[in-house]
């Protein structure tokens, strides 16, 4: 573990008092890992994104970042953050619209396409039909369907015949709902976890909490602690095994 003369003061100052104006200058400072990660590791975003939208939402994963670093693990800020801001472009870019420009035209093109010849056969349209007003291929227009049909949205107030006309509203689980029981089983459980973690090697209590905690991957990990990706694994293994046994020890106790 360092020491506190080997942190940069501006990290001691901000882990010490969460200033404002420090947070920042540390914002400031590091906003380069944004760009990085933009240019470097977002190479095949659709054509549709905007870079900017990008560099907006990894400010924000930047920040996040830097509110949970602790500069007394021993880790590069830079090593820390990357991870984070593409984590938090992604989530953000999953929450959007992805359905390329491309496909949304395919899409409406065959909608128009469908209402149209409706009209004429007063109900089902055959697809060869469809194909072929459309000036492409059957083989073709099953492709375009597969594609699109890979983008619909089931609607959960739509009354489901598989759960005796239901809707899906009625049969989706509530995460939010709460069990008394299971949350004080749950909060016992977390303080033993922490008494655990705290006793672990360092290496192995970094490694479980970059892992279970931060989601970082064992290719990540090993990048932090300079060790292979198997090293990681084999710690992981290890690790769990042996908080398996001090658990136990600890419920018996």
């Amino acid at each position: 573990m360092n020491t506190k003369r080997q942190v940069e003061p501006l990290w001691q100052d901000y882990y010490a008092d969460r200033d404002p104006e420090v947070r920042n200058r540390l914002m400031h400072k590091y906003l380069g890992v944004v760009h990085y990660v933009v240019s470097k590791l977002f190479k095949a975003i659709p054509s549709y994104v905007e870079r900017d939208d990008l560099v907006n939402i990894g400010v924000i994963g930047l920040g996040e970042a830097l509110d949970r670093y602790n500069p007394y693990f021993g880790i590069k800020f830079e090593t820390y953050a990357i991870p984070r801001v593409k984590g938090a472009i992604i989530d953000e870019l999953r929450k959007q619209d992805w359905i390329p420009r491309s496909l949304r035209s395919k899409s409406n093109m065959i909608r128009r396409v469908v209402e149209d010849l409706e009209q004429v056969y007063r109900g089902d349209v055959p697809a060869q039909e469809v194909a072929q007003h459309l000036g492409i291929s059957f083989d073709e227009y099953q492709h375009w369907q597969s594609q699109v049909n890979r983008t619909n949205v089931v609607s959960l107030d739509k009354p489901n015949q598989n759960y005796d006309e239901h809707n899906l509203y009625d049969v989706v689980e509530d995460e939010n709902s709460t069990n008394a029981l299971e949350c004080i089983e749950d909060e016992e459980m977390k303080k033993i976890l922490v008494k655990v973690i705290k006793k672990l090697p360092e290496k192995a209590r970094l490694a479980i909490t970059l892992y279970y905690f931060e989601h970082l991957t064992f290719k990540e990990i090993g990048k932090i602690l300079n060790v292979s990706e198997s090293r990681i694994s084999q710690i992981h293994s290890e690790t769990t095994e042996r908080m398996k046994k001090m658990i136990k020890q600890e419920l018996s106790a």
